[in-house]
């Protein structure tokens, strides 16, 4: 099964899923492909519920009860194939010695072996209207020690209240469900999902662990104490200053002339250099590079200008508030050019340049989100970091509770940003939750960042909807691949321009 196939396949059981019927997947090994496929899967049904902000939570709680379970597994099948006892203590002790060398010396042969012998891991998804159900399964009951171990470790670990006390208090490391099942906890905990929901039981021919993602998460204090201080940033960011607003009223006059608004922009030096800036990165009509004030507003048009003082207001609000987040906007630039380029290549041309603005804005919640809580930096730094994740700014969102794309949505909304721009904020991550009226420039939005998320390791072409894959006639990975090449080297085409004329 090739990844364009894991595309369709997940997006039609994320279908499934929001219709409120169960999902089963089966796996023998907790392999890259498998890996790849719930990633899909996983990505799909959050975004399309809006709760793409717990994507790593429950990937990496996922992850470590599959892995509990193929071990489980692959525990009975060695000691079968060892004619070894496991509910004797002392063939046990024996065993466990050599299984642990089996499991790294013969790691490429453990799937095939669990194939043969038919012993499985079943993975059960189920949504109701107040929550979200997932069942991990293995055929092999617990031993008592086990399961005693196992419901010690869970009981610790609901006592912890960050990971630094994880790994100073770790003293028992004879079985690997240890480490993981206080981190699952744990990751439970911090995303404001009761721990308790995390159960694990085992019957006389399985085990299952199981836990609940309730759509309105349970920890309302620590919860409700940073969404409220994200909130008041956002009602406390100034307004767009009021030249700004009348330079915007004037783009939209018949009588205005581009010499009268090119000398009201020139009245502020500071706003004459972001025109300079902007109009020169964004590459809307022409290469040429772009020396005065009054040669942006005649080469790019007033409507783009428009545009342009937008964004420039934007930004500068948002620099002068907080620190510069080069990276996010560099991303933002990045993202904002693939979804001109992609309206222009896919029929979409009337909406290239509001593509451009869109996403050009869409990550405004990501700045408020990276710098309102100082206090969580360090913390997230260091389990990013021990769990080799991928991003932090997910963390961060776990430790809220609250996506960027809701507080930038908020944000949006405060400076009366037209309601194309909303939606794209809103819904980058979720395009199929969008307002019909404005699906294509979501949509357009979604792909660029979603293309620029692939380039920095984030996602991976079976994470992208299908929906989406259809409305720009992407049949396969081959052509998704294709077509990101060919707008990755126009920008990078495009910068190396910039570059050489500056």
């Amino acid at each position: 099964m090739g990844a364009s196939v894991i595309v369709q396949k997940t997006s039609q059981l994320s279908e499934k899923f929001d219709a409120g019927e169960p999902v089963v997947l089966s796996f023998y090994y907790h392999n890259k492909f498998n890996v790849q496929f719930l990633n899909s899967f996983i990505t799909k049904i959050l975004s399309r519920n809006n709760m793409l902000y717990l994507r790593d939570t429950i990937l990496s709680v996922l992850k470590e009860l599959i892995v509990n379970a193929v071990k489980a597994n692959s525990k009975r099948l060695f000691f079968s194939s060892m004619n070894l006892n496991v509910k004797d203590i002392h063939e046990y002790s024996k065993g466990m010695k050599d299984f642990k060398a089996y499991i790294i010396d013969k790691k490429s042969l453990i799937e095939e072996e669990l194939r043969n012998s038919d012993l499985c891991v079943k993975v059960y998804f189920k949504k109701n209207d107040e929550e979200f159900q997932v069942f991990v399964r293995n055929d092999c009951a617990m031993l008592p020690d086990e399961a005693e171990r196992v419901r010690v470790r869970i009981e610790k670990a609901k006592q912890y209240t960050n990971f630094a006390e994880v790994y100073e208090d770790m003293t028992d490391d004879t079985e690997g469900e240890g480490l993981g099942l206080l981190l699952s906890v744990l990751f439970l905990k911090n995303s404001g999902i009761d721990p308790n929901l995390l159960k694990i039981v085992s019957v006389e021919k399985y085990t299952q662990a199981s836990f609940v993602i309730p759509k309105m998460l349970k920890s309302e204090l620590q919860k409700s104490h940073i969404q409220i201080k994200i909130m008041e940033e956002v009602e406390d960011l100034p307004s767009f200053p009021e030249n700004i607003l009348e330079l915007i009223h004037m783009c939209k006059r018949n009588d205005v002339s581009i010499k009268e608004i090119a000398e009201r922009i020139m009245l502020d030096p500071a706003l004459s250099a972001s025109v300079l800036r902007l109009s020169n990165s964004a590459g809307f009509v022409t290469r040429k590079r772009i020396d005065s004030v009054f040669e942006a507003v005649n080469i790019i048009g007033l409507k783009n200008l428009n545009m342009v003082l937008i964004a420039s207001s934007a930004r500068s609000i948002m620099s002068t508030r907080y620190s510069s987040f080069r990276e996010v906007w560099n991303h933002c630039n990045r993202v904002a050019f693939y979804a001109r380029n992609i309206a222009l290549q896919k029929g979409y041309s009337k909406i290239a340049d509001h593509a451009f603005l869109a996403g050009l804005l869409h990550d405004l919640g990501k700045i408020i989100l990276l710098s309102t809580t100082a206090r969580l930096a360090e913390w997230i730094a260091d389990i990013t970091k021990n769990r080799e994740m991928r991003t932090s700014t997910v963390i961060e969102e776990i430790s809220i509770g609250m996506s960027h794309s809701a507080i930038g949505a908020a944000v949006a909304e405060k400076w009366n940003l037209p309601h194309y721009i909303i939606e794209s904020v809103k819904y980058h991550h979720s395009p199929l939750c969008s307002d019909p009226a404005f699906s294509n420039i979501v949509s357009i939005v979604y792909l660029a960042n979603t293309f620029a998320g692939i380039e920095a390791g984030k996602y991976e072409y079976p994470y992208l909807e299908d929906d989406v894959l259809e409305m720009f006639d992407l049949q396969d990975e081959g052509a998704v691949e294709a077509f990101h090449g060919d707008i990755k080297r126009q920008y990078e085409e495009h910068i190396f321009i910039a570059l050489s004329a500056s």
